[in-house]
């Protein structure tokens, strides 16, 4: 079981104890079970998303030698290989299994967002080409 809840006022955890309990209720007295409590990370990644796009991918495509119109598909074979999706048995990789990294639908936490921008940073620097970081300033002379 899944579920969000939050801190009141006073530090301490609103629960929905029936819900719980009646969740709980399908297994034998004395069962052990696992909780983990964890902080939600912030999904909103917009200047993420720009310096990705506009910068990263850009530097990428550009370095390797792909057209604008292709860097859509850069772009997917990149998930594919940095979230390690295996392609169905007829050898074809299909979207459901390909995770949404900068979509307002994407589940990823702002951490792996850039885990993702920095692995692609390394495969440019690895084929010779050079990304600047989102506040460098480019060197007109």
């Amino acid at each position: 079981m899944k579920f969000t809840t939050q801190t009141t006022d006073q530090r301490k955890l609103e629960i929905n104890w029936p819900a719980i309990e009646a969740y709980v209720s399908r297994w034998r007295p004395g069962t052990q079970l696992e909780i983990e409590i964890k902080r939600i990370e912030s999904k909103d990644s917009d200047p993420l998303r720009k310096y990705y796009f506009s910068t990263v991918l850009t530097t990428l495509c550009d370095t390797l030698g792909y057209d604008p119109e292709e860097h859509d598909m850069v772009h997917r074979q990149l998930k594919c290989v940095f979230f390690n999706v295996k392609p169905d048995p007829r050898g074809i990789y299909r979207e459901k299994d390909i995770p949404s990294v900068f979509s307002k639908k994407s589940k990823q936490g702002i951490s792996v967002k850039m885990k993702f921008i920095e692995w692609v940073c390394r495969k440019t620097a690895e084929h010779g080409g050079y990304v600047p970081a989102p506040n460098e300033r480019p060197n007109n002379g």
